[in-house]
């Protein structure tokens, strides 16, 4: 039987100039249903969920929300708080957090959005006053508010700390806080689960589905298909702004909704085992010895870590956000004080994030957004900018504009960086497509190490097939590869050796990456001798 709808598009576009990002639209969206919206990078997903929210207009088409009295009216939404308003929340892909403010303070200003008599729901007893809307602070009231949120749906955080000391994942966290602060009937997700372990999705999974009961209609957008099957009800695909598919889930199976994603087949990646792997392994390019990493706190967030990598191989760091792996990754950069230790790169102890790239180290870091572009720079700066470009690009100190013209328009082919405007700013970019500029900027001059965090955070299926493939031919072509990545899954496709960071340490643990329950474990902090013990009794 069909639910009454809340939410309604009529042939709804959005132009940029001469580039149609939204075509003629239609959706519908149904009382109490969770719907997935799939689609490639630069397909339109964003674009849409920013027309439902009210950051962009329609150039063409209708909006239609039914209120919670069952009254229709055509949404004319000047301001995400015109939407809020009409009872939509949304949790942005690219955060939309005060970096300066602690978790508290940016759920204070969240409830300040609030439509009068919304709030009261908020805490469990209730506990909303009038200031809030007044703009007056109180830190013990909106701690004690940002605290019963955090009970009410499972997703602890410090309300205390600062949002620029937290992790991605915890970052992550404050922003679905916020939305559900609101306490909307419709409720907009973009790529929420990118930052979230295995463990942390099924929790949030739960939350969602008690929201559901409570016949709140949630927009899933997300490039996992395992979890759009698990999770919706319904699933609509998005193809370069035009909508190509709707239907129930289960009607495709994940390989036929990725063919109507791409629009063709897609091969998997595979990587070789060839038995001469390991006699390669002999000339060293990474070596950590009791490695020690301070964190944002001057907390140790990295404890006594040692470990090699060789030439031709890719290593994997597997754990939960959070652990550590950040820390790591920045210390090997340069970019973080280690009090004990040593990073020794090519036989040698660089100092300082120059004399490390100076080395032939390539950087893909986990926050694209805060360290891996500069979202007013346009995609041509943001491709040139590692010094080695630069050099490349240089004589007598002038930059050949022809050479450097060229090389933007090269990489953004190469690496399918849409729309393919080189004088654009990457701020008008989907998230995806800013992670290609990184992972362009940073493979295309070959490095011998290559870091890369999260590379294929907020990726389709189709472009992070690109992005292991290339992990690959580094690997191939005898450089070192030091993957970390919350994916359990990428890890395990693409590491020749394995690890799991848990609580700042390192654990080998290459033995037992076909055994997902004894790495799950090693994941939340469990030893080798209490995996042995529990698997024993």
């Amino acid at each position: 039987m069909k639910k009454e709808s809340i939410l309604e598009l009529r042939n709804v576009t959005k132009t940029f100039g001469d580039f149609v990002a939204v075509d003629s639209v239609d959706f519908e969206l149904e009382a109490g249903e969770i719907h997935a919206i799939l689609g490639e990078n630069g397909a339109g997903k964003s674009t849409l969920m920013n027309l439902i929210y009210g950051l962009y207009q329609p150039s063409d088409g209708r909006i239609y929300v039914t209120d919670r009295e069952n009254w229709r009216y055509r949404l004319r939404a000047k301001s995400p708080r015109d939407t809020i308003a009409s009872g939509i929340g949304m949790v942005h892909q690219h955060f939309m957090l005060i970096e300066n403010l602690t978790v508290a303070e940016n759920i204070a200003l969240s409830i300040g959005q609030l439509r009068p008599g919304v709030a009261k729901s908020v805490s469990e007893n209730g506990a909303y006053k009038e200031w809030l809307r007044k703009f007056l602070f109180n830190k013990e009231d909106a701690i004690h508010i940002t605290e019963a949120l955090s009970e009410r749906f499972g997703l602890a955080v410090d309300p205390s700390a600062l949002v620029r000391s937290l992790s991605v994942g915890l970052k992550q966290r404050v922003e679905i806080l916020k939305a559900l602060a609101v306490d909307a009937r419709i409720l907009i997700l973009d790529e929420p689960t990118a930052v979230l372990s295995p463990q942390e999705v099924e929790g949030f999974f739960t939350i969602l589905r008690k929201l559901q009961a409570d016949d709140r209609a949630i927009i899933f957008i997300s490039h996992k298909m395992k979890e759009v099957l698990d999770i919706s009800d319904r699933i609509t695909v998005l193809r370069r702004g035009k909508k190509v598919y709707l239907g129930k889930t289960g009607e495709l199976t994940a390989r036929e909704l990725a063919r109507e994603m791409i629009g063709e087949d897609i091969n998997d990646v595979e990587r070789s085992t060839s038995a001469d792997v390991e006699s390669e392994l002999s000339d060293s390019v990474l070596q950590l010895s009791n490695l020690t990493v301070l964190g944002d706190r001057n907390e140790i967030a990295v404890s006594d870590v040692s470990m090699h990598t060789y030439r031709g191989e890719i290593v994997g760091i597997a754990g939960v956000d959070g652990n550590g792996q950040r820390e790591l990754a920045e210390a090997i950069m340069g970019l973080r004080h280690t009090p004990s230790g040593s990073v020794s790169i090519l036989g040698t102890h660089p100092k300082g994030i120059k004399a490390v790239r100076e080395r032939g180290v390539g950087y893909i870091p986990e926050d694209r957004q805060t360290t891996g572009v500069i979202a007013a720079f346009s995609i041509t700066e943001n491709l040139l900018l590692n010094v080695t470009h630069l050099e490349n690009l240089t004589q007598w100190n002038v930059l050949n504009q022809k050479k450097k013209r060229e090389t933007a328009a090269q990489l953004i082919a190469d690496y399918d960086i849409r729309p393919p405007v080189a004088d654009s700013p990457a701020s008008s970019l989907s998230g995806g497509n800013q992670q290609k500029i990184v992972i362009a900027r940073e493979i295309s001059l070959q490095p011998d190490l290559l870091i890369a965090v999260n590379p294929t955070r907020g990726l389709d299926v189709n472009a992070a097939r690109y992005v292991h493939e290339n992990l690959l031919a580094q690997r191939n072509e005898k450089k070192s590869v030091l993957l970390i990545s919350t994916e359990l899954d990428e890890v395990l496709l693409l590491s020749d050796r394995l690890y799991v960071m848990s609580r700042g340490k390192l654990i080998e643990a290459t033995a037992q990456r076909n055994d997902i329950e004894t790495l799950g474990l090693l994941m939340t902090g469990e030893t080798h001798r209490d995996i042995s013990d529990s698997l024993e009794s």
